[in-house]
């Protein structure tokens, strides 16, 4: 139920809280009273039909055991001129109708001993027939008389009487009537309180609302118009608009700071964080990239492999923190040594790679060389002791054999290791179908 008043607005649900209630309460009160009162005139119709049959029977003996026509024709008549009566008639004591007008007098007479008092023996649509005996009593002559007979009441006769029920119908759909108008006028008058209450406290609520909304959608001019006259709701209103105006007077310094970080984080996650140098990440872009451009408009480049050596000894002498300033020198000489378009990379450790653009064979093995030769010029100084380190550089060139990244990175691989295991401090050129390249070795 919760659930699905949520998805209502607060207008709705403040009519559906406050009239509901009334609607309910109205009509459990709208059918107790119909039902009470339409048990109240079934009762007194019944009374009324009992009464009737229980007069009659008494005034009926005289005329039953004389067997007087005229006064049966004249006693039906009286009885037939009473309100709701619609039906009279007469048996005697063996059930033969003597006289009977009306509708619901030509049923069956019950049978066995005759009842103590009047009872309503049938019901039907439209009447009801109520059945009472007539009986004589034993008149005593003198003191001596046989006591089991002076009481004694003899059955003489029957009388039956049946009473419509047209008019007790109209009452009851007057009831009926009545109680509806009644509970319609009410629900209205609720209905009306209703409306008023949840308007004077939804439609500011909505106005909070629409002008929440528009500001989360960026509208930071969003402002709400002062319509609340609960003390409480205006100072909701003056608290939003005040807060407003903040969000919108520190947007503009929080959207910078937002931006520097934007560029900041995409900065970091494409760069290494000791070195500067673009990190695999980016690698792996730019090599898809590079064989994409390879595939389309023929594009050639060559990537390299460097795998620096007799790192592990700046490492063990001098600790990790001059290792880390020797990789950041040796980053700044490997893009010293590059031309604008190629690109250099720091893929972890002390590896790194380059790809070279738009350069013949022999240019990207003349550039290998040359880097070559600059790390094993380079000269570290820690202290007082100096180190030369050199490198190793396995190099693969696009061609119809090595036409995607994960190929082209692979034949480099390979040649960085054969120079590694080669002698070191030179040049590998991978050549497909000769394993792991083939190069002329330099001596550092």
């Amino acid at each position: 139920m919760r659930q699905r008043l949520s998805r209502y607005s607060l207008r709705r649900q403040m009519l559906l809280v406050l009239w509901l209630p009334s609607v309910f309460f109205m009509l459990c009160v709208a059918i107790i009273h119909v039902h009470q009162s339409s048990r109240a005139l079934d009762q007194a119709l019944l009374e009324r039909g009992s009464a009737m049959v229980s007069f009659l029977a008494p005034a009926a003996e005289y005329v039953l055991v004389s067997g007087n026509s005229d006064a049966l024709a004249s006693l039906m008549a009286q009885a037939q001129g009473q309100p709701d009566v619609i039906g009279v008639a007469f048996y005697d004591a063996a059930g033969k109708v003597l006289a009977a007008s009306g509708e619901g007098v030509r049923g069956p007479v019950r049978e066995g001993p005759p009842p103590a008092d009047p009872m309503l023996i049938e019901k039907a649509p439209g009447w009801l027939a109520f059945d009472a005996p007539v009986l004589a009593q034993p008149a005593s002559v003198d003191d001596y008389a046989d006591p089991t007979v002076v009481g004694r009441a003899e059955l003489v006769g029957r009388v039956r009487v049946t009473v419509g029920t047209a008019r007790l119908d109209a009452d009851k759909r007057d009831v009926l009537l009545t109680v509806i108008v009644v509970v319609i006028l009410a629900l209205a008058g609720a209905m009306v309180m209703a409306v008023r209450l949840a308007g004077s406290v939804g439609a500011p609520v909505a106005a909070l609302v629409a002008a929440v909304g528009r500001m989360a959608d960026g509208d930071l001019a969003a402002r709400v118009p002062a319509s609340a006259r609960n003390h409480e709701l205006q100072a909701l209103e003056a608290g939003f608009n005040a807060m407003a105006e903040a969000i919108a007077d520190s947007q503009h310094t929080l959207q910078a700071r937002v931006d520097e970080a934007t560029v900041q984080l995409a900065w970091q996650a494409r760069h290494d964080a000791l070195t500067g140098l673009a990190n695999r990440r980016a690698f792996e872009e730019r090599i898809e990239h590079a064989v994409g451009a390879h595939r389309r408009f023929g594009d050639v480049a060559t990537l390299l492999y460097i795998d620096l050596d007799r790192f592990k000894a700046v490492n063990d002498t001098c600790g990790h923190a001059a290792g880390d300033r020797l990789l950041c020198d040796l980053g700044g000489l490997l893009r010293g040594r590059l031309r604008v378009d190629d690109e250099v990379f720091r893929l972890g450790g002390d590896e790194f790679a380059v790809i070279l653009r738009g350069c013949s064979r022999e240019d990207a093995r003349r550039l290998a060389d040359g880097l070559c030769t600059a790390i094993a010029e380079f000269a570290f100084e820690c202290g007082d002791q100096v180190f030369h380190i050199g490198a190793s550089i396995g190099l693969a060139r696009m061609d119809d054999e090595l036409h995607d990244a994960a190929a082209l990175m692979l034949a480099a691989d390979q040649a960085c290791y054969a120079a590694k295991h080669g002698g070191r401090g030179h040049v590998v050129e991978h050549e497909f179908g000769l394993g792991r390249g083939r190069g002329t070795p330099r001596t550092v």
